[in-house]
């Protein structure tokens, strides 16, 4: 480990998922004492049990991350030892759930979890969320007021009517996160922290070759990306190292896509 790193262990959620997984292995490349959660215990554990083979000291936590008090078993598992970094990848896709359930999971669960986590973060550290390019194709300045009001306030009521549809419960939950990450910075920043979202392009993760196969949109947005590929789950593990470094120390608020160029292209193409 660095002399300039954070002290404590770096959380990643979703650790055996097609972004935690590359990111654990960054981290465990520098060094960095990890505590590796995922919803089921045996592909967390076999990635563990890979990782300490390098003499990294590995700790994990199987359960759901919706769960109330999920934030206290991680700080059960942790015992004592601060967070030198979140990277919070869990969350369901379109595909995955109903509306509400995905909405759950990927907004609420988040909120509860940084709430949960904030008082025990070393100095210097940084909690890095997942959002999504889909936050940026909710272009109706009505749709995203409502959103801003409900990450203020709390009040569903705006955002109620876009529950019943996955793909649309999905860009709001990931609009909601980018907010999120806006409202944090401060409380974070009181306590000598940074808070900071990453919105993944079309990513060659399971889930993103999931959502591409059943979805004939998508797939066409796939061929519009100026970088003419998917992108890697190791290019997103790579900026949530980055952001957890003392590189990236005026880093905070703020998303940061990762995207190929798609969001550019397709703003330029509409004229925004």
């Amino acid at each position: 480990m660095s002399a300039s790193a954070v002290p404590g262990t770096i959380v990643i959620t979703g650790a055996a998922g097609g972004m935690g997984n590359p990111a654990a292995i960054r981290f465990a490349a520098k060094g960095r004492k990890l505590l590796l959660c995922d919803l089921h215990a045996e592909p967390v554990e076999a990635l563990a049990a890979v990782l300490r083979g390098t003499g990294t000291e590995i700790r994990t936590l199987a359960g759901d991350i919706a769960a109330p008090d999920f934030s206290d078993q991680i700080l059960a598992k942790l015992d004592g030892e601060p967070i030198a970094g979140l990277v919070h990848t869990a969350g369901l896709s379109p595909t995955m759930a109903d509306g509400e359930r995905i909405f759950s999971v990927n907004y609420d669960a988040t909120l509860n979890l940084i709430a949960g986590l904030l008082p025990h973060f070393s100095e210097g550290a940084c909690a890095v969320l997942i959002s999504s390019v889909s936050a940026y194709m909710l272009g109706d300045p009505t749709m995203l007021g409502a959103v801003r009001e409900f990450v203020l306030t709390g009040d569903k009521s705006g955002i109620a009517q876009f529950m019943a549809d996955p793909g649309m419960a999905y860009a709001v939950s990931k609009r909601a996160v980018i907010g999120l990450v806006e409202r944090e910075a401060t409380a974070f920043g009181e306590r000598g922290l940074r808070i900071a979202s990453i919105a993944p392009g079309f990513i060659d993760t399971a889930m993103g070759k999931a959502e591409a196969e059943s979805s004939e949109q998508m797939r066409a947005m796939i061929g519009m990306v100026p970088q003419k590929r998917m992108g890697h789950g190791d290019e997103i593990a790579a900026v949530a190292e980055f952001l957890c470094s003392p590189n990236a120390s005026y880093i905070s608020g703020c998303d940061i896509r990762v995207d190929g160029g798609i969001v550019g292209h397709l703003g330029m193409r509409a004229g925004g």
